[in-house]
């Protein structure tokens, strides 16, 4: 009886030793499950069958360890056993698979940017920025396989363009602008008029290397690049996410540019020479003179006619004023003109200096031509605005302002709104089909037209600091309260507007409610 009470107390002993040798390796396991994360994926253009690698941490040692996840923007995720790994590098291969997730154009798979995740023993946090994602495209045609140097010839009694002329006597079997022969002699695909699938003409792309190539200071010249030896805009490698000729505007934007302007607006025709936009050259209005080789701007801001058609529109529409509301004192609205960006009740005609120096890289742009950037009088492709909606091509492109993405980034301390608004296209004068063109529209609802939103520096008048935000300008209090823009947020600049949020919530990090946040004088 009496040893009973020390057996039962001995049992529980080892019955506790024992689950705590069981739960010492668990939590120790538990331990060991880092969450992976990626620091670079290379190459940013592929297609099927490229190797991609993926630098990061906390991957899984050994071959088929962890899983790639590609996913483009609206669209479902593709799971990818990986190759070798180590615990800061995979690579993988772009699966055939992968054709069916990609953006389809006339029913083909066309170059699609995909954003990557990694599964090892946990999922990554998130998928990697579109700035890191890589661009990737179908599986390539196989011309430089040719051991003689030519491409594929085509099929005499065939038509690759589907025009109803065979191609033994169409001397452009696929429609790109491109001579078969001259296809062939390039390694190119004469029965594709995409042979890298990347969504760009290969006529465009060639014609544009051209026009890379011979805009220089050099005696005058007619050096025609070879593709498959150059990095020009090039119809054997994907590269419709550069931008060669540097003007903001990437080679695809630019195509489609192109083409806008021969499918819509009928003010060129469907041409290799010149381009209406090429990228090879910042100013596409240009001629070859002066006897260097150098283009010259033939289009002046002043004659230059869409922004003129769209002041045209919105006056006759009603959108020429609109009621801004008073962001001191009273709260009330007041008339003014769509351009009176900095709300003084004066449109400024030409630019002026910025107080800093005297010298043009230092001119203020004027609000009747904002949208001619470095106030130099004629117009580059990235100021034109093709589709007539009052915001030129730069604005409206993937990363300018007038894409969520531009403010995400550049103003980088300033926390986003919790509704995601959509931005504008470049090639779409109505991008949410309202019927207001996109300049005199309002993305976030907040009554200030996006015209109005799309400048600190014009809005603030303040000498300029600097370029996004590079996080040493301090915070200067005499910024006036209307240059805070943001076309993302309606609580910038007003924090009474319509659709401000009248009860933020405190975990929801976005100016001007973040304690944390400061405003800088920037661009």
């Amino acid at each position: 009886m009496v040893l009973r009470p020390r057996t039962r107390h001995l049992r529980r002993a080892v019955v506790a030793v024992a689950l705590g040798a069981l739960v010492v390796p668990a939590t120790a396991d538990a331990a060991k499950k880092k969450t992976p994360a990626i620091t670079k994926v290379t190459p940013k253009t592929a297609f099927v069958g490229t190797k991609l690698t993926i630098t990061g941490k906390n991957f899984k040692r050994g071959k088929a360890k962890n899983s790639v996840l590609f996913r483009r923007d609206g669209g479902k995720a593709l799971f990818v056993k990986a190759d070798v790994s180590t615990t800061k590098k995979l690579t993988v291969v772009v699966p055939k698979t992968l054709e069916k997730y990609m953006v389809a154009k006339g029913g083909q798979p066309t170059a699609t940017r995909f954003r990557i995740r990694v599964l090892s023993a946990k999922l990554s946090r998130s998928y990697t920025s579109a700035k890191a994602s890589p661009l990737i495209g179908p599986e390539q045609a196989k011309t430089s396989d040719v051991s003689d140097g030519a491409g594929v010839p085509t099929a005499p009694d065939g038509d690759c363009d589907s025009d109803g002329i065979k191609n033994g006597v169409d001397p452009d079997d696929d429609n790109d602008l491109l001579a078969d022969g001259l296809e062939l002699s390039l390694k190119l695909d004469p029965c594709s008029g995409d042979t890298d699938r990347d969504g760009v003409e290969d006529g465009y792309e060639y014609q544009s290397a051209i026009d890379l190539n011979n805009d220089d200071y050099q005696s005058p010249n007619t050096a025609i690049p070879h593709p498959y030896k150059s990095p020009y805009p090039n119809p054997l490698f994907a590269d419709a996410d550069k931008d060669y000729d540097g003007d903001g505007l990437d080679l695809l934007e630019e195509y489609k540019l192109w083409q806008y302007t021969y499918e819509v607006n009928h003010t060129a025709t469907r041409t290799l020479s010149p381009l209406s936009y090429s990228d090879g050259a910042q100013y596409s209005l240009s001629v070859l003179a002066g006897g260097n080789g150098r283009r010259t701007p033939t289009m002046s801001v002043a004659a230059y006619v869409p922004p003129q058609n769209f002041r045209l529109w919105v006056d006759a529409a009603g959108f020429g004023s609109a009621w801004i509301y008073n962001l001191t004192g009273p709260h009330v609205a007041v008339l003014r003109d769509l351009y009176d960006m900095d709300r003084n009740g004066v449109v400024t005609t030409t630019p002026t200096y910025d107080g800093l120096n005297l010298t043009t890289n230092n001119q203020r742009r004027a609000e009747r031509t904002y949208w001619d950037l470095d106030a130099d009088g004629f117009v580059s492709d990235d100021e034109r605005d093709e589709d007539a909606d009052g915001l030129n091509n730069y604005y409206e492109v993937s990363g300018g302002p007038m894409s969520p993405e531009f403010w995400r980034t550049c103003y980088s301390k300033e926390g986003e709104y919790p509704i995601k608004y959509a931005g504008t296209k470049a090639h779409d004068a109505d991008s949410d089909g309202d019927g207001i063109l996109d300049g005199a529209d309002d993305q976030d609802f907040d009554d200030v037209p996006n015209i109005m939103e799309l400048s600190r520096n014009l809005a603030g008048d303040w000498p300029l600091a600097g370029y996004c935000d590079p996080g040493v300008t301090p915070y200067d209090s005499s910024i006036p309260r209307k240059a805070l823009v943001n076309p993302f947020n309606p609580c910038l600049p007003d924090i009474n507007s319509r659709t401000c949020q009248r009860h933020p919530v405190i975990t929801d990090k976005y100016p001007p409610f973040d304690p944390n946040w400061q405003p800088f004088a920037l661009n």
